[in-house]
């Protein structure tokens, strides 16, 4: 395993802890697709909420939420329809975590 691999791991996991805590319910880690991943998929309320993760440990504030360019959200946009194919829902949204040595930011709805 990559250095990268075991961070990227270890942020997700400490995403879904602090998910739980806000009291949503995680529906899926690490969801593939032909399109991507989608880090986690989790429903808040009445909501699916896709979640991008980004962690940058050794990175200020505002690295992680810049890293989700365009072609990113395209590829979470498609993965997040191949789940919903199966998975309806009335309501959903796009939410990026960012894990720094700052901490730990919740950006809603996020594109």
């Amino acid at each position: 395993m990559s250095r990268e691999w075991q961070t990227g791991l270890m942020g997700e996991f400490k995403a879904m802890r602090f998910l739980r805590k806000q009291g949503m319910k995680i529906l899926a880690f690490r969801y593939r697709t032909r399109h991507g991943e989608i880090d986690l998929i989790a429903r808040d309320g009445n909501e699916t909420v896709f979640i991008e993760v980004k962690s940058r440990p050794s990175g200020k504030m505002g690295e992680g939420i810049r890293a989700v360019n365009q072609e990113k959200r395209q590829h979470l946009r498609y993965a997040a329809q191949c789940y919903l194919s199966a998975h309806p829902a009335s309501s959903f949204r796009f939410d990026v975590i960012e894990i720094s040595a700052a901490g730990l930011r919740h950006f809603k709805q996020a594109f």
